[in-house]
């Protein structure tokens, strides 16, 4: 029960590394906050796993995400571990995507992760403990091709992770961002079917979702800026 008594507020919780993470995070003894903006997901999730709650959460929505951290602390006092797995992806290259498409992901991906570390680093900082995860991508690592929105967004939230890792180490929060290669999540379904053999040599969401819990279990002292993990 490496987890117990902790409360582990966690985005993008209703499919694929965010959904994974809950239930592993459940098994390990911590009181489980599900966020993500499909409350019918959320509440099938939510049933499927002990000691947890679900929230309704647009994590671009300032006002909404601070509405939300609130509740969660004047219920539990606290949000021990913050793990931003919310995320999109809309590959296409730059003469082809569009604006609305670039801001979106901007939006999601960056601006969504400032928020929700925005609203709970007082309490973290007021309790001198915390741990915040960043899930990221390895293409931060690697850029390829048809990547731009997405590539531009996630070297955005890679850049956070690390300035807020610096912000925050000498006020005992441990701040680390994971770097998972290519994983078989729902990000995959609009451009690869379900039955599709390519998704056999990719990342199970159980192995990234490991990799999360070892991050969050880092101590500050460790001064672990990051974690990569790519299928084998």
């Amino acid at each position: 029960m490496k987890l117990k008594n902790k409360v582990a507020l966690i985005t993008g919780a209703s499919s694929g590394i965010g959904k994974e993470t809950a239930k592993l995070f459940s098994k390990e003894g911590a009181k489980i906050i599900l966020t993500a903006r499909d409350s019918d997901k959320l509440k099938q999730v939510e049933e499927g796993i002990k000691d947890a709650e679900s929230f309704s959460m647009d994590i671009t929505d300032k006002k909404e995400v601070d509405d939300v951290v609130k509740k969660i602390i004047h219920k539990y006092g606290k949000v021990d571990v913050l793990v931003n797995s919310a995320g999109i992806a809309r590959w296409g290259p730059i003469q082809d995507i569009t604006h609305e498409d670039f801001e979106e992901q901007v939006k999601i991906n960056l601006i969504g992760s400032f928020n929700c570390i925005k609203a709970v680093v007082s309490s973290m900082i007021a309790n001198k403990s915390g741990s915040i995860v960043n899930v990221i991508t390895s293409t931060v690592k690697n850029t390829k091709a048809n990547r731009v929105a997405y590539a531009a967004s996630k070297y955005g939230q890679a850049g956070l992770s690390n300035a807020v890792h610096e912000d925050l180490k000498e006020k005992g929060i441990s701040v680390v961002a994971v770097y998972p290669g290519k994983t078989d999540t729902p990000i995959h379904d609009p451009y690869l079917d379900k039955n599709d053999t390519s998704r056999e040599s990719m990342l199970k969401v159980s192995d990234v979702a490991e990799k999360i819990l070892e991050a969050a279990l880092l101590k500050v002292e460790d001064d672990v800026k990051e974690i990569s993990i790519n299928p084998r």
